[in-house]
Formats: C-alpha cells, sequence, structure tokens
C-alpha cells in the first residue's frame, strides 16, 4: 500500500508497474516484468525502495493488529480472573467461617470433656458435638 510520495515518484521515473503491483506481485514475476521492460537502474532502485516500504507498512499493520488482538485477550483473561478471585476470597471467606464454628464446636467439646474427666464422670456419657444430648457419640 504505497504512499503519495511513491506515486509520484514511479510517474516521474515512467515504472512500467503501478506502485500497488510493485508491492503485491511475488517477486519473480515482478523481476520479469522489470526485465521485459528493460528498467534502468534507477528504477530498479526505486522498485525496490517502494516495494520494501509497502511490506513493512504491511506488516506493521499486521503487528498492530496482532497487539490489539492480544490487548483484548488480555483483557478478557484479566475480567475472568478477577471473577474467580472474587469467587475464591468468597470460598475463603465461608472456609474461614466454618473452621471458626468447628474450632468453637471443639473447644466446648474439649471443655465438657475435661470437667467430665475431672469430675469422675465417664467421657461416653458427655454430648456428642451434633446432637447436645448425653450418649449419642
Amino acid at each position: 500500500i504505497p504512499g503519495p510520495r511513491d506515486r509520484h515518484r514511479a510517474l516521474a521515473l515512467a515504472l512500467p508497474l503501478a506502485p500497488e503491483a510493485i508491492v503485491s506481485l511475488p517477486v519473480e514475476d515482478l523481476k520479469a516484468i522489470l526485465a521485459r521492460a528493460r528498467a534502468s537502474g534507477a528504477q530498479l532502485a526505486l522498485c525496490r525502495d517502494i516495494r520494501r516500504r509497502g511490506r513493512n507498512k504491511v506488516a506493521a499493520q499486521r503487528c498492530r493488529r496482532r497487539r490489539l488482538e492480544a490487548i483484548a485477550g488480555l483483557r478478557a483473561e484479566l475480567g475472568r480472573l478477577g471473577r474467580e478471585r472474587e469467587r475464591l476470597l468468597r470460598a475463603r471467606g465461608h472456609a474461614q467461617r466454618a473452621l471458626g464454628t468447628l474450632r468453637g464446636q471443639l473447644e466446648r467439646v474439649t471443655r465438657e470433656v475435661m470437667g467430665a474427666l475431672s469430675n469422675g464422670t465417664p467421657p461416653n456419657s458427655v454430648a456428642s458435638p451434633g446432637t447436645g444430648t448425653p450418649g449419642d457419640g
């Protein structure tokens, strides 16, 4: 996709091909056309410059497109990871609350067992953690 400067220079040197064709043709076809047209050294140099700049411009456009696609992909992943983080934080909160409840139950049962042992009562007659009634555990 040559710019206006290349178009102007191509007209000035009377190139046998349009700058768009110079950029898009396969190199072997371009060489054959230039050889048939008996292009001068200045014309060949200009064709090389036009082709190089044109192909570089196309490559730069592809690079920018890939970069934008990569950024869009990273943004999507960032959103997904943010949602996953929130889900994991909620799960951790639930687990911490459950752990706190279990620790409280363990402390209560430990106190009951230790109290029963210090009073001489057999441990199996102490209330089980789930029901609160003696003898179930």
